[in-house]
C-alpha cells in the first residue's frame, strides 16, 4: 500500500534507496526485506506494511525507473519533433540505452527481469507510455507515416528495440554500438520502410494462369 504520513513516506524511501544499494552489490536474487530493513534502519514488521515480500518492494524500484526512462522517451520525442525518423530513433534508442548502462540497477530488474507479475504489470504500463509518445511524434508529422493500430506497429517498435536491447545486457553486460544500431535499424524498418502488403488477388489470374499452362504440360 502507498504511504500516508510523512515518517511512513521516508521510511519507504529509505528502504528504496537500502534496496538499490542492495542489489547494485548483490543482485536481486541476495536481496531480502530483513537485510534491506537491517540496512535502512527501520523495523522489519513497519516495511512488511508496505511491501508483503521483496519482489513488490522491487517492483517497486524497477516501477520508478522505468517510469525515468518513459519520461525520457517523451522529452525527446518533443524535442525532436522535426527531426527525421532515423535521427528520432536513434536519439530514443540512445537515451534508454545510456539511462540502462549507467544505472545498473535498472538494467537488472528491468532488462534481466522482470521478476515478478507485478514488475510485469510496470513494464507493460511503461512500454504502453513509450509506444504512445512514440506514436505521437511520428503522426504529428507531414506526411504522416502509416501507423496501423492493429497490430499497433508504434508498440511493436518498441517492442523490437527493447528486445534488442534486452539482448545486449544480458549477452554482454551493456548495450554496445551494435546493439544500439540494430536498435534502431529495427526502429526504422519496422516502420518507415516496411514493406506495403501486396492486395490481394492482384496477380491471382496472372498465376492461375500459370497454373493452368504448368498442368497442361504435365
Amino acid at each position: 500500500r502507498q504511504p500516508a504520513q510523512a515518517r511512513s513516506q521516508e521510511r519507504v524511501e529509505a528502504a528504496l534507496l537500502a534496496a538499490e544499494a542492495m542489489v547494485a552489490a548483490l543482485g536481486p536474487e541476495q536481496t531480502s526485506i530483513p537485510e534491506i530493513a537491517k540496512a535502512a534502519g527501520i523495523p522489519r514488521a513497519s516495511l512488511y506494511q508496505f511491501f508483503p515480500d521483496k519482489y513488490a518492494l522491487l517492483a517497486c524500484l524497477a516501477e520508478r525507473h522505468l517510469s525515468a526512462v518513459a519520461e525520457l522517451v517523451e522529452a525527446l520525442c518533443l524535442r525532436h519533433a522535426d527531426a527525421s525518423i532515423e535521427r528520432l530513433c536513434k536519439a530514443l534508442v540512445d537515451a534508454a540505452s545510456d539511462y540502462y548502462d549507467s544505472h545498473p540497477v535498472a538494467a537488472q530488474l528491468v532488462l534481466g527481469g522482470p521478476h515478478s507479475p507485478s514488475a510485469y504489470g510496470a513494464l507493460a504500463a511503461a512500454m504502453a507510455r513509450i509506444s504512445a509518445a512514440v506514436r505521437g511524434a511520428l503522426t504529428a508529422r507531414q506526411p504522416a507515416p502509416r501507423l496501423p493500430a492493429r497490430p499497433d506497429v508504434a508498440a511493436l517498435m518498441v517492442e523490437m528495440a527493447f528486445a534488442c536491447m534486452r539482448h545486449g545486457y544480458l549477452s554482454e553486460g551493456r548495450i554496445t554500438p551494435a546493439v544500439r544500431r540494430e536498435a534502431v535499424h529495427r526502429r526504422v524498418h519496422g516502420e518507415a520502410r516496411r514493406p506495403r502488403t501486396r492486395q490481394r488477388g492482384a496477380r491471382e489470374p496472372e498465376r492461375r494462369q500459370h497454373l493452368r499452362v504448368g498442368l497442361g504440360d504435365g
